[in-house]
């Protein structure tokens, strides 16, 4: 028979738990830690920070990722504070496994349920949640490696380069922008990483299809979707600005007087 030298993968769980967390509830994680863990948040917002990384909103559907050894820290939102669950695992083949995909380079993957990464990742929460038998513990086993498998087949950390025209690349910008406009950490940077592609290609490529550079069509999405708000709605300018991807309405506001030359309340008046 021939010699497969299988690399040892070892990888187990540690821990894991699912809390529903109350307004600003923060936690900030040491240094010191010996285990790597995965979120998911199943509902609500929050913010999260790492190591040699900016803090970011995420939301239901999204996950992150705090690596052993890292200082991480992350807090529920106020109004809408998330509930996760989490997955503490360790053993020589987590951190390889990890290493071969893209989650380090931020450590966070935003709007999994669709993959088969977060199916496994589901299954093996559901599995820890109940009574411990053989078969239950050979199906956490069995799921935990393929956990790995999915997270480097889903998201490789050096993702094979597709020829992708151009019109393919506008509509895949188009339909970030609309499905992401409320996050406020939707922006043209993310948008330029996510397609591959410099922001000059991508102005430009904008400039062409509807004759608006890339921030302003961005712009004209949350603006128009605050019209429709101060139109249809009692909601104060707190709770339109964050519905259309802006952290405080001060800044909001300015944009819309910008956009429309008048401001919110005015235009509402009117």
């Amino acid at each position: 028979m021939p010699n497969l030298n299988i690399q040892n993968l070892e990888s187990y769980i540690m821990f894991y738990g699912r809390q529903k967390c109350q307004p600003d509830e923060f936690f900030q994680g040491d240094s010191l830690r010996k285990n790597d863990i995965f979120y998911y948040i199943i509902s609500g917002t929050g913010s999260f920070t790492s190591s040699r990384h900016h803090a970011v909103k995420l939301k239901a559907g999204d996950l992150f990722y705090v690596p052993r050894n890292q200082t991480c820290s992350f807090q529920a939102d106020h109004d809408e504070p998330w509930e996760y669950f989490w997955i503490g695992l360790a053993g020589n083949g987590v951190n390889e496994s990890i290493k071969a995909s893209n989650l380090p380079n931020k450590n966070f993957l935003r709007q999994i349920r669709k993959t088969a990464f977060y199916q496994t990742l589901d299954d093996l929460y559901q599995c820890l949640a109940k009574k411990k038998t053989l078969l239950n513990n050979l199906k956490i086993s069995a799921l935990t490696y393929q956990l790995f498998y999915h997270l480097v087949k889903d998201f490789p950390n050096h993702p094979p380069v597709r020829k992708t025209s151009k019109n393919d690349q506008y509509q895949i910008a188009i339909n970030y922008l609309k499905q992401n406009y409320t996050d406020p950490t939707c922006n043209i940077v993310e948008l330029c990483h996510r397609l591959g592609v410099s922001r000059s290609f991508l102005y430009a490529l904008f400039r062409k299809n509807t004759k608006l550079s890339p921030q302003k069509y961005l712009m004209q999405l949350r603006m128009e979707a605050a019209k429709k708000e101060l139109i249809n709605t009692t909601h104060n300018l707190k709770q339109i600005a964050k519905k259309v991807g802006y952290g405080d309405e001060f800044t909001f506001s300015k944009a819309f007087k910008r956009y429309s030359g008048v401001s919110p309340n005015a235009f509402r008046g009117n």
